[in-house]
């Protein structure tokens, strides 16, 4: 039997949803250390404006030059300076499970796991290094737009395209007003993250905009007052629009 396709989100929480798809996350947080190893390129060293432990392995202070993101270990005490498996895969079970058991059995719950799925990495390089790597933030837009289109709603993918083109636009001109608070890998994820939020409808994309920067304050908080960040530091926005997106999609498909 298919997966029906539905235009009004308004079904129950799907048990088995939730089941298979916090499986399948729990088997992707458990390959994710290396990926974000590899994506999380620390700064040139001698950068006067690098933080010292973005230039530092976390774990025994050893410089970080590039090359070491070949093995994704410290060349010095052989520790990965990235979450490990007993964080990352609860976590992106977690993260995969609620947004498809809230979707349920419907023909878009592929491109949601795959948000769900890229959320993770992209977030975690994102708060390491401030970066939003383009492969992952490329298949996150390119990979939703081919699984929207088969979802077989042609209108929902319509509204779905126009939220990416108007999400991208907005983004980008906040980036050319609050200059240095958000960068062009934000404004790239925002037109991805606008293709998903669109499908499910116009609420849903003003929701994840709106509840971006509210999600954002307690985790600059959380920096400012763990000393990884400073007032003349930039703080990384993609978790924040990440969560605000899982979170409008979520909400959404079970009002």
């Amino acid at each position: 039997m298919g997966f029906a396709i539905v235009d009004d989100y308004d079904a129950p929480v799907s048990l088995p949803s939730l089941l298979v798809a916090g499986t399948l996350g729990a088997c992707w947080g458990a390959v994710l250390p290396g990926l974000i190893a590899r994506f999380a390129v620390v700064w040139p060293e001698g950068d006067a404006h690098a933080p010292a432990w973005r230039r530092s392995c976390p774990h025994c202070g050893a410089d970080r030059p590039r090359w070491w993101l070949a093995s994704g270990k410290c060349p010095s005490c052989g520790r990965a300076p990235v979450p490990g498996r007993w964080l990352l895969v609860p976590v992106t079970a977690l993260v995969c499970g609620v947004p498809a058991a809230a979707v349920g059995p419907a023909a878009v719950v592929p491109a949601v796991l795959l948000l769900a799925a890229l959320a993770v990495p992209l977030a975690a390089v994102d708060l390491l290094v401030l970066r939003l790597p383009d492969p992952l933030v490329g298949v996150l837009f390119g990979g939703g737009l081919a699984l929207l289109a088969l979802a077989g709603d042609g209108r929902a993918l319509l509204r779905a395209v126009v939220a990416a083109a108007a999400c991208g636009a907005g983004y980008g001109l906040l980036a050319l007003v609050l200059r240095g608070q958000i960068g062009f890998g934000d404004v790239k994820l925002g037109a991805a993250l606008g293709l998903y939020l669109g499908w499910f409808g116009w609420p849903a994309v003003v929701a994840g905009v709106v509840l971006a920067p509210v999600v954002n304050l307690p985790l600059v908080i959380g920096l400012l007052v763990s000393g990884r960040t400073d007032r003349r530091s930039a703080a990384p926005f993609g978790p924040a629009m990440l969560a605000a997106a899982l979170a409008a999609v979520t909400f959404v498909a079970l009002r």
